[in-house]
């Protein structure tokens, strides 16, 4: 079982208690720690009533603040590899693959698992990758050292995320102008 890392700051500010977070984090990833868990009654109740869940017909359904809380209904993984280049064309005739076309596939399979281990259901930092990757795929493509650019897997297990965190910061608007000729 993976490690459960517990945002104390989200739970304060959002008036949980441990028990209730622990609750919902089970009820948002399909009940995968169910067994372990003395007595959920008491915290599927409180959450009820703080509005975080309703229970119907001995169902548990998350509401909506509960599904942005631990981000469920956003893929960012898909997003990220949907922005991710399939393939490059090399200088010198040829191409050269990046990442798999689909999610589904053994490779995109092996992605979403690592994802899921970088990022820990943090929806701010997988937004601020995409980002990064956004940025440092159209800087690399105006250049013109696409043909450069990593494979996914390295991509992800290397930090680039992070290691190109600085095109954030150094972000210009956009010129709408680029195409247009001056005297």
């Amino acid at each position: 079982m993976d490690n459960i890392t517990i945002p104390i700051d989200s739970i304060i500010k959002n008036k949980l208690s441990i028990n209730e977070y622990v609750v919902l984090y089970d009820v948002a990833n399909g009940h995968v720690i169910y067994g372990l868990i003395d007595n959920p009654t008491p915290a599927l109740v409180s959450l009820e009533k703080k509005g975080w869940i309703k229970i119907s017909d001995g169902q548990v359904f998350l509401r909506d603040k509960s599904s942005e809380f631990f981000a469920v209904g956003d893929d960012m993984f898909e997003k990220w590899l949907d922005t991710y280049p399939i393939a490059v064309t090399k200088k010198f005739g040829g191409k050269r693959a990046l990442s798999p076309a689909s999610p589904d596939t053994i490779l995109g399979q092996k992605l979403r698992r690592r994802w899921q281990i970088v990022f820990k259901k943090d929806k701010a930092a997988q937004l601020r990758a995409i980002k990064v990757l956004e940025l440092q795929v159209a800087e690399m493509t105006k250049s013109g050292d696409l043909e450069y650019m990593v494979e996914a897997a390295r991509w992800l297990n290397e930090g680039y995320h992070e290691k190109y965190s600085y095109m954030i910061d150094e972000e210009k608007p956009e010129n709408n102008y680029t195409n247009e000729d001056y005297m």
